[in-house]
């Protein structure tokens, strides 16, 4: 018997899989943005230096939280477009044998 998959929850599931490959892609976009701006100037006063410091930790804040976004929407995606190829996860976890371990 041929296990037949739906075509509308594999085409959900593509669309969820680029939508987090584009959050990733905008992450990695703003990244390098943010690393290749020119450095502020070091005549800044020393109040100033540490704003500047809060302001950079935010945004790898958001870039991390951003990514882990991206990346689950995207593995989302995966499942959903594998369940709806009606393919299940095995789990292929050995159970203990109930026989004593000879010495």
């Amino acid at each position: 018997m041929k296990i037949r998959g739906d075509w509308i929850g594999r085409l959900l599931g593509i669309a969820v899989f680029l939508l987090g490959v584009g959050v990733l892609w905008i992450v990695f976009r703003e990244a390098h943005q943010m690393f290749t701006a020119p450095l502020p100037s070091a005549e800044k006063s020393l109040p100033r230096l540490g704003q500047i410091g809060i302001e950079v930790l935010k945004k790898l804040g958001l870039l991390i939280v951003m990514t882990l976004a991206g990346s689950l929407i995207a593995n989302k995606g995966v499942q959903m477009y594998f369940a709806s190829l009606g393919v299940a996860p095995s789990k292929n976890i050995e159970q203990p044998s109930s026989e004593p371990v000879p010495k």
